[in-house]
């Protein structure tokens, strides 16, 4: 049986890519896969992800500005996110936020553009995907400040701990994760994963990043979310079916999705 899945995060942008994106989709089909959202890092990148929505009947894209790549001369493009985001039909404002363990680009600077994108993502009302590591107070402190839209979003590649991910979920975010699950060995993250299954926990594979410990030294790619959905189905002493289910209808609700 074939399973109905949402790879939640991805980045078919990316350069690895190229060339092979006909296959990879079409491998994302066989595994099951009925939607998935790849996520732009940077203003060059969203005309590219909104044509890649555009051509495959399965992707969906999210726009924004990760953390990473701020550059100055970029937050003027801001400007044309809402209405890009909106005429277009982005599912999400994405991947945005916040990142304390690199030097640069300024935290205060990631601070400021992470908020201007939530206020965008708030008045067209599309959920945010969040990248976080090292700052889970200042995220609170800048959600509480700006606010979320009404469906939140998600904190992809989620690394807090159980105690931050119910504070998270009272403000209307849900977690997702890939490869990362399938390193079986963190009492931190079971921990955590039973406190966000089953209404906020979604499945990612951030492809071509983050492979599963069973797709090392290969191309990562969406269908091996196969090996998350295992993997999370063996901590959580769960059904891979239902957790294929239950992460599924999330993904839809959250990113009004029609599968």
């Amino acid at each position: 049986m074939i399973m109905q899945l949402v790879d939640t995060h991805c980045h078919l942008e990316s350069s690895l890519y190229r060339g092979q994106l006909d296959g990879i989709i079409a491998g994302a089909k066989k595994a099951g896969i009925r939607a998935l959202i790849t996520s732009s890092i940077e203003p060059g990148q969203w005309e590219q992800s909104l044509s890649l929505s555009e051509k495959y009947d399965i992707v969906h894209c999210s726009l924004g500005i990760h953390p990473w790549y701020i550059r100055e001369q970029d937050i003027p493009a801001l400007d044309s996110l809402k209405d890009m985001a909106r005429r277009r039909g982005a599912v999400a404002i994405g991947e945005i936020g916040l990142d304390s363990n690199i030097d640069r680009p300024d935290f205060n600077l990631q601070r400021r553009v992470f908020e201007q994108q939530l206020a965008i993502a708030k008045e067209i009302d599309i959920p945010v995907i969040i990248h976080c590591r090292g700052a889970f107070n200042e995220l609170l402190v800048a959600i509480k400040r700006t606010g979320l839209p009404e469906r939140g979003g998600t904190v992809h590649s989620f690394s807090g701990s159980a105690e931050i991910a119910e504070v998270l979920m009272k403000y209307g975010l849900s977690f997702s994760l890939g490869g990362i699950l399938t390193y079986r060995n963190s009492r931190k993250r079971e921990k955590m994963m039973g406190v966000i299954y089953p209404d906020h926990f979604l499945l990612e594979t951030d492809s071509p990043d983050i492979p599963p410990v069973e797709a090392k030294g290969s191309l990562h790619v969406p269908a091996n979310i196969l090996y998350n959905l295992k993997a999370a189905a063996e901590i959580l002493c769960r059904p891979e079916e239902e957790v294929a289910r239950q992460t599924t209808e999330n993904a839809a609700r959250i990113f009004n999705l029609s599968l």
